[in-house]
């Protein structure tokens, strides 16, 4: 322990609570020596019990600004790599995103049947490399298949590190991209209906399930093509030329969506260690994102080490349970 005067400091008393005050004599700054644990200790009490400064200041008998310096010094590191108990059976991963406006994403997988994230990282953009990045400590691991929502770079790092992993859809990000498009009440009766039949994806559990449902959307896809593709034109009367649009786009798009996602919809129903859908990651996500408005002002550094020290402890309290 020193100052920044590189000078040796000198005992000057005590603190409240009884620990010996350091004093340099140049400057005239005072210090208190901090042990590795008590530091890991405060950080645990701020990032998952949710104490804030003033409480934790009372509760050390220091000022708020020194809690602050001793925090915003540990977010500029990253922990350490807290997730080592890997599956050694066949399993199924299950990975997602969740983005912070335009600056960053967070990237969490985790295996079916296990609370615990196998891997979590922080990057600048959602795309292959990222992802890459992101499932490579795991390329080790016997992978049966894959549950995603379908963004082509995440889709496109699985086949790179496990070709022969399956892939499944989340249902739910199904539903959901179908319902923003065609909105919660559709005007169209067409729309009505291939919401209903979207909604009714939840409901299969098994491949006669499946196959009835897969025949109910292409019967009403195939009756009614023309309707979905159906184009409006308009002539400019100056250049003279003509454009052309789909009249019902987001219809179109929605039913597109389901029909490129066909081949990945039921493949959950032949594993019996696979899932559906993603829900497992949002709640995470839902737990987390809240706890960053205590740290608002912080650096996108620092955020994303924020994230990952509250997965870290999260991960050590269960192993500890």
């Amino acid at each position: 322990m020193g100052c920044k005067c590189r000078k040796k400091l000198i005992k000057w008393g005590k603190t409240r609570a009884g620990t010996v005050r350091w004093q340099c004599p140049v400057c005239g700054k005072t210090k208190v020596r901090q042990k590795h644990g008590v530091r890991h200790q405060l950080l645990k009490q701020f990032l998952i019990d949710g104490q804030t400064m003033t409480q934790l200041a009372r509760k050390y008998n220091v000022h708020p600004l020194t809690i602050r310096n001793w925090l915003h010094r540990t977010f500029i590191q990253t922990p350490p790599a807290s997730f080592s108990n890997l599956p050694s059976q066949p399993c199924w991963l299950i990975t997602d995103a969740t983005h912070f406006q335009r600056w960053g994403c967070l990237l969490i997988t985790k295996v079916t049947g296990v609370k615990q994230p196998l891997a979590v990282s922080f990057h600048r953009h959602e795309d292959q490399v990222s992802a890459v990045s992101h499932l490579q400590p795991l390329s080790h691991l016997s992978v049966t298949g894959f549950t995603t929502d379908g963004r082509r770079g995440l889709v496109l790092a699985y086949r790179q590190l496990f070709p022969q992993a399956a892939q499944q859809r989340c249902l739910v990000h199904v539903r959901f991209r179908v319902q923003s498009l065609l909105t919660s009440k559709p005007k169209l009766a067409l729309g009505q209906e291939l919401l209903e039949l979207v909604k009714l994806l939840h409901e299969v559990k098994d491949g006669m399930a499946a196959t009835s449902w897969w025949e109910l959307f292409s019967d009403w896809y195939t009756q009614n093509q023309d309707q979905i593709n159906t184009r409006s034109h308009h002539q400019d009367l100056l250049t003279r030329k003509r454009h052309w649009w789909y009249t019902h786009k987001n219809l179109r798009k929605a039913a597109k969506h389901v029909l490129y996602a066909g081949d990945h919809l039921f493949t959950f129903l032949s594993y019996s260690n696979s899932v559906s859908h993603t829900n497992h990651l949002e709640g995470t996500f839902g737990q987390r994102k809240p706890s960053l408005y205590r740290h608002r002002g912080l650096s996108r550094t620092r955020i994303a080490n924020v994230l990952l020290w509250m997965f870290y402890y999260l991960s050590k309290n269960q192993k500890s349970t």
